[in-house]
């Protein structure tokens, strides 16, 4: 890896990195003032903005360091835990992601077609404790993936974070389909499905012009509304990170045509996924009115803008 290559990608991170951890930071305060997390779109936000940052302050800085130094790592305890909590983390923080999409794709399926049911919606705790459970639950896999491996060096030993190097190459191949199985393909084709159902139902509809039908007009256009900013957000979503499993797809499935993708390639698609994390907030505050109006009102009643 050039040395301009590593300045270029290393300054690509940094500014992701400022972008996703202040506007991620500003959507959680954002959505937690006066109306702690109680509809379901803020619920969606403020789950959204938690895994982004986790995956913020976890991927962002280690792809950095694997830029200058590898995957070389440290040994003993400490480095055999912090090893795989960093990859679970990370895996993690995408799972939580995925599920929030989906389960809010749910929650707009439910609310157009059968408006009084799907309670469980209703309930944020509920649905929020689901998400990250659920996260947990699925990604354990990764904490028996990943361990330090010592590789034997004339001066010293080095100690490196690896993940399934021991295992079979058909082990490792298993492993990342259902990876991209879990938390892409089959999430994507479940929410594609349900949108175009909701879309079909939303938008061939008139809304009512009598005076009498204005307040379900407002119910509809607030409908479309938040739909229109799922869809993008979800298609964002599919454009960032696909490029990644095709790098997973050289590293793990074909290895053999490896060699057809360039290294600075395969690190642009990797900043690529990451910088998701920067573009979702973002997404809210450019398509979002509510989102806009409570964020510039916190501004505005922000003591420390006395200053200026």
């Amino acid at each position: 890896m050039s040395t301009n290559v590593k300045i270029g990608m290393t300054s690509a991170y940094v500014i992701i990195f400022i972008i996703a951890l202040l506007g991620n930071s500003l959507g959680l305060v954002v959505v937690s003032k006066k109306t702690p997390f109680n509809s379901v779109t803020n619920l969606f936000i403020a789950n959204m903005a938690v895994a982004d940052l986790l995956l913020t302050v976890t991927a962002m800085p280690f792809c950095v360091g694997f830029f200058y130094r590898g995957d070389v790592w440290f040994g003993g305890t400490l480095g055999t835990v912090t090893c795989k909590a960093m990859h679970y983390a990370i895996r993690i923080s995408i799972a939580a992601t995925v599920l929030a999409m989906t389960l809010i794709s749910f929650d707009r399926f439910y609310v157009v077609f059968y408006p009084l049911k799907g309670k469980i919606f209703r309930k944020p705790r509920v649905v929020s404790a689901l998400i990250w459970l659920l996260s947990f639950i699925l990604m354990m896999p990764t904490l028996f993936f990943y361990k330090v491996q010592v590789i034997p060096s004339d001066n010293a030993d080095v100690h490196v974070c690896r993940g399934g190097n021991w295992l079979s190459s058909h082990s490792r191949k298993i492993f990342h389909i259902c990876l991209f199985c879990l938390l892409y393909a089959f999430p994507l084709m479940v929410m594609v499905v349900l949108y175009v159902l909701i879309c079909r139902k939303l938008w061939p509809r008139k809304i009512p012009e009598s005076v009498s039908g204005k307040s379900r007009a407002v119910v509809e256009m607030s409908k479309r509304k938040v739909v229109r900013l799922l869809i993008v957000i979800i298609v964002v979503f599919a454009f960032c990170w696909f490029p990644t499993y095709v790098n997973h797809y050289f590293f793990f499935i074909r290895p053999d045509q490896g060699y057809k993708l360039p290294a600075e390639v395969q690190y642009v698609f990797f900043w690529l996924a990451h910088a998701n994390s920067a573009i979702n907030p973002c997404l809210y505050i450019l398509l979002s009115y509510h989102f806009r109006k409570r964020l510039v009102s916190m501004f505005v009643r922000c003591p420390c803008l006395g200053c200026f």
